[in-house]
């Protein structure tokens, strides 16, 4: 990789990052790096030259990120403090769900997934469920977040368990929802993603979107500590036999059915749903559910572009 693409490219991480103060290590940034063509294999010690001549970029802490924005490298580290408690409470809420049926994965999303929390944020799941059972999946996983006082609603925010993401096992190749060419908060939502309880589906998403190694082609799967995670046992794994096969043949596909009219009668009365328009930002159907009406992928976009053309 020659010299110039490779500083554009560390410029370009540090200015996304940045957007979310959020400095990064020499590991991270080579980890995330964003390269906007394919480039051959690059090392750390490259990666550090570059960093140590550029005078556009410092350094503090073990910590690399744009000049006079040393600031972000204590709210880095006070938000990793804040993302321990959320973490905590969406083991709570998982430690649940995971004897209910039709669940393939729940990934913590956003900055959330990626220790980067504020202390007034809910806390993003994003939920892959098996073919043909994704509204009977969100019924049971409403039903029992509700009782436990942990789902998001109305006023309800902080340290709430946000269910605005939904997908079935058959549709995981999210570049058909992409804004624009690029849309590098995709990009990272995606490579972000924490699976805090995975049946198969965690492994299944990432080779179902690989198309994202050609902007981060050094990205590795967050598998993370035991600490994060959520694990089957013999009582989880009975209860969710049980369930699905109930639930799995002809009349599981009634009560499904059933649960989509109902669920999707309930949708439509939301005024502010954005589903009949021609976007990506809410997404009803058979095997998709995305309530983002204030989907900020294009403002993170844009912020992205000025700034490093700015730096650049």
């Amino acid at each position: 990789m020659g010299n110039t693409n490779l500083q554009k490219s560390i410029l370009s991480t540090l200015c996304y990052f940045d957007a979310f103060d959020c400095p990064l290590t020499l590991l991270e940034l080579w980890q995330w790096l964003f390269v906007f063509q394919e480039e051959p294999n690059f090392s750390l010690s490259e990666i550090e030259h570059i960093t140590k001549n550029d005078e556009r970029i410092d350094f503090k802490n073990g910590f690399y990120f744009l000049r006079n924005r040393e600031e972000v490298v204590n709210i880095r580290l006070e938000r990793y403090a804040i993302a321990g408690e959320k973490n905590r409470i969406a083991k709570k809420g998982v430690k649940v769900l995971k004897f209910l049926p039709f669940i393939k994965l729940v990934g913590i999303c956003n900055n959330s997934g990626n220790n980067n929390s504020k202390k007034d944020s809910d806390i993003d799941l994003f939920i892959v469920t098996s073919k043909n059972r994704m509204y009977l999946a969100r019924f049971f996983i409403t039903l029992v977040l509700s009782l436990m006082r942990l789902r998001r609603h109305g006023e309800k925010v902080v340290d709430r368990l946000c269910l605005s993401f939904y997908t079935t096992e058959d549709n995981l190749d999210f570049e058909k929802i992409k804004i624009g060419h690029d849309d590098i908060y995709l990009v990272y939502w995606i490579a972000n993603i924490f699976p805090i309880y995975d049946r198969g589906g965690y492994e299944k998403f990432l080779s179902n979107n690989i198309w994202i190694k050609k902007y981060l082609p050094n990205m590795l799967a967050k598998h993370g500590s035991l600490e994060r995670q959520i694990k089957d046992n013999y009582f989880s794994g009975a209860s969710v036999k049980l369930f699905e096969n109930i639930l799995g043949g002809r009349f599981g596909n009634l009560v499904e059915l059933f649960l989509k009219k109902v669920q999707i009668e309930k949708m439509s009365k939301n005024n502010k749903s954005l589903a009949k328009e021609n976007d990506t930002r809410v997404i009803i159907s058979d095997n998709m559910l995305k309530f983002h009406e204030n989907d900020r992928r294009d403002f993170y976009q844009n912020k992205f572009k000025q700034q490093l053309e700015e730096i650049l």
